[in-house]
């Protein structure tokens, strides 16, 4: 399977995040947290070769597909910038991934992202509000600075959402300031989005169990510029 995607739009999200949003030349369907696999061949690839793995900003209704990243010196990245509008890349695989809202009523739900982690849960909650589907959920986003990439969106959706509660950091959080700020979290379906050590929160003394949490890697970015 392989399918063309032409870049419409780059979208600067504030220090070096940029969203690239792209035209599928076919309908696409995917659920939203999902990731797609892309490939964009340049001149000199460095080791890191010329396919990389995105998780979807947008969200399904919107029809385009969205991918949100630090633009950093890696030649994928550097192409990616480059890429002029209407420049294609190649769609490898179908969207894929597990990563989605918990479906279990009753716990509370808690959603913890770093830096551009924070890309699958712009797409879930896009579609629940479009959907009208409910929106109880406490939010932790750390990001080395501030306003983080989307910042805004965010307040604008918790503010037609009373039960959404959205908690800003500019560092690392530790197990037990999570705690601190979700004490519900050992009782909780928690989605943890960003780089392997953010799995380390969900470590004593949270020591949540694997049926409770559901983790979304990002690599390739190390703790001074996630």
């Amino acid at each position: 399977m392989s399918r063309s995607l032409a870049l419409t739009a780059k979208t600067p999200l504030g220090g070096n995040v940029w969203a690239f949003t792209f035209e599928p030349d076919q309908p696409l369907n995917w659920n939203p947290g999902q990731a797609i696999r892309i490939e964009l061949p340049h001149k000199h690839p460095d080791t890191e070769g010329t396919k990389r793995y995105f998780t979807i900003t947008s969200a399904p209704f919107e029809r385009t597909i969205t991918i949100t990243t630090r633009l950093t010196e890696s030649t994928f990245k550097q192409a990616l910038a480059q890429l002029p509008i209407q420049g294609t890349v190649t769609l490898l695989d179908p969207p894929a991934g597990t990563f989605v809202w918990p479906r279990i009523p009753g716990r509370p739900v808690v959603l913890v992202a770093q830096g551009i982690g924070i890309t699958p849960f712009i797409s879930l909650m896009r579609q629940r509000q479009h959907d009208g589907s409910p929106l109880a959920a406490t939010l932790v986003h750390t990001n080395l600075t501030l306003p983080a990439p989307f910042q805004d969106e965010l307040a604008a959706i918790a503010a037609h959402h009373p039960g959404l509660i959205v908690h800003h950091e500019t560092r690392p959080v530790t197990a037990a300031h999570l705690l601190e700020l979700v004490p519900r979290l050992p009782h909780a379906d928690v989605l943890v989005s960003g780089p392997r050590p953010l799995l380390e929160l969900l470590a004593p003394p949270v020591n949540l169990p694997l049926r409770q949490h559901q983790y979304d890697q990002f690599t390739g970015y190390g703790a001074d510029h996630y």
